[in-house]
């Protein structure tokens, strides 16, 4: 009753510019927009990622602004990854609606602060995090306009009171045959568990044809949920690493028995074996599955628990609200921190130059650049301060591959790639001109240096390296390997490309698609298998289809 009291207080702020998808297939609607609608005098949209699809990145932007400039939203609410927006576009954003403050939600700290969260927060007004342990690392680095939403869209996900016509769901993607959600869903089902699977990019393993029932829709979630006897939440995510998933809160609010693989960061919500149960292994998965499905009252005390739990303190409606109450008390005083310290930055002539530590006496970090490559706008800001705050000796930000007719086809994702590849393939990768280190650093290393412009870079670990995970460098030229070991590393920009010219008519009045052919022709196969497989995939297809029927700009 606390939360409907202190919910009638809070008045409602103006108007919300919604930025993501609003279809129903999707979590942005399920987890954000009632709340948001329910927040706001009025709700207007305009969908990034649809108008990137439509008219590629550079039109979206300036599109994007133009919205802004008309609309003058009180507030814009997005979600987004690195290679979405162009950084100056906010502060853009300051001066064509001064007034205007900006939101963003983060649900993957534990894969993205490092490299990227902590980063993209110094240009945005507040954030609204998933995972409570990173408030206090938001806070040491002086980010304090952090809020934590872990709840639920108490609206959407709610009782039926339905039969129990499952005994076991999963609803989920796979991230891919080599991830511990396959090897579960493939044991279970081997075990003869009667599981049914639904979610996004099943359709790709035949071995499950006859348990998959495709994605769904938000109400639809709603009723399977509601007709599970157990519904699964496998918590670790696209790199093996446990993470805290918004499936359990959302089974739970319900009243649905979770069976959730342990985390212990869910015990900071819930009381172990009596608001959630969970396991660790495949054989306790198992057992623990034969145990509840025998005993349905029992399941059915956990899930009345945790469904009481998280009506209580976990409502995502009544966090929000709360949320811009503090917002709105708060005066805009935004700007971008002042970095302070020397950059020298060395060419391929000077690196061999006698006289050059007697240059850099005045210095105090080293960058580095080939006559191929070129920076992007805020490199240097954002590799100064990620050695500040990491207080290590090396930076290294990502790059676009870069091609006249093609522009930036390719995205290569560096900490992704060290993590994935064998190290001889990371290393043919990387680029001396995506590195800046401490003056110390390089006096100490120099040969290493000198290595590093004839294309040896064996230096680069996770825990010397502060990986900024924005592309701020165009390179021209890049390694060559086959598709298996290019996919592990680039995100391949062509296909949106080629969407957009589509959509906009102006594929036959562009050079685009014959580049493509001659760049294949020209001995880049990984570009022809990545196109086929793109064609091939149905889910791909699907939500296309989806996000244009649902686009509301």
């Amino acid at each position: 009753m606390k939360n409907k009291k202190s919910s009638k207080s809070i008045i409602k702020v103006g108007k919300i510019l919604f930025t993501l998808s609003t279809s129903e297939y999707f979590c942005a609607y399920q987890n954000w927009y009632i709340p948001f609608k329910e927040s706001s005098n009025q709700i207007v949209f305009f969908d990034t990622h649809w108008n990137t699809i439509c008219y590629g990145k550079k039109i979206m932007n300036k599109k994007f602004l133009e919205f802004i400039k008309k609309e003058k939203p009180n507030y814009i609410f997005m979600s987004f990854g690195p290679d979405d927006f162009e950084l100056d576009v906010f502060l853009q954003i300051r001066k064509i609606s001064p007034k205007t403050k900006t939101l963003v939600a983060f649900g993957d700290d534990d894969v993205m602060f490092e490299k990227y969260s902590r980063y993209i927060m110094l240009f945005l007004d507040y954030g609204l995090i998933c995972q409570r342990k990173y408030l206090s690392k938001y806070k040491k680095e002086g980010i304090k306009n952090v809020f934590e939403v872990t709840g639920v869209n108490k609206k959407l996900f709610r009782p039926l009171n339905l039969e129990k016509k499952y005994d076991v769901t999963f609803i989920g993607i796979p991230y891919s045959e080599k991830s511990l959600r396959y090897e579960y869903i493939k044991f279970l089902k081997d075990k003869g568990v009667k599981i049914k699977l639904f979610g996004w990019g099943w359709e790709k393993y035949p071995e499950f044809k006859d348990i998959y029932g495709g994605p769904l829709k938000s109400e639809d979630m709603v009723k399977v949920l509601n007709q599970s006897k157990i519904n699964l939440c496998l918590s670790k995510n696209a790199f093996g690493e446990p993470h805290l998933k918004g499936k359990t809160f959302e089974g739970s609010a319900c009243k649905t028995f979770m069976l959730t693989e342990y985390y212990e960061e869910y015990l900071d919500f819930f009381k172990e074996d009596k608001e959630v149960v969970m396991f660790k292994t495949k054989k306790e998965l198992l057992e623990k599955i034969n145990y509840y499905l025998k005993h349905g009252e029992k399941r059915e005390i956990v899930a009345n628990a945790a469904y009481n739990k998280v009506i209580k303190k976990y409502n995502l409606n009544v966090q929000l609200k709360e949320i811009f109450n503090k917002i709105e008390k708060q005066k805009k005083l935004w700007k971008l921190p002042e970095i302070s310290g020397n950059i020298f930055t060395i060419s391929e002539e000077e690196m061999f130059n006698n006289n050059l530590i007697n240059e850099l006496k005045n210095y105090d970090y080293i960058s580095f650049k080939k006559k191929s490559t070129s920076y992007l706008k805020f490199k240097e800001f954002l590799q100064i301060y990620s050695l500040k705050v990491t207080n290590k000796p090396i930076s290294c930000c990502d790059y676009y591959v870069y091609k006249k007719n093609l522009g930036d086809y390719m995205y290569f994702d560096t900490e992704q790639a060290l993590g994935n590849l064998p190290k001889k393939d990371f290393i043919s990768f990387l680029e001396v001109s995506q590195l800046m280190v401490t003056k110390d650093y390089f006096l100490k290393n120099l040969n290493k240096f000198r290595d590093a412009f004839n294309g040896k870079i064996d230096f680069l670990s996770k825990e010397n390296t502060a990986f900024v995970g924005f592309p701020l460098v165009r390179i021209k030229n890049v390694s060559i390997k086959k598709y298996s070991v290019m996919k592990e590393a680039f995100i391949f920009k062509i296909l949106h490309k080629i969407h957009s010219l589509y959509y906009t008519k102006k594929i036959f009045y562009k050079l685009y698609v014959p580049t493509i052919l001659l760049e294949i022709i020209s001995g880049k196969f990984f570009i022809f298998k990545y196109l086929y497989d793109a064609i091939k995939d149905k889910s791909r297809l699907n939500k296309l289809k989806i996000y244009q029927g649902s686009s509301k700009f």
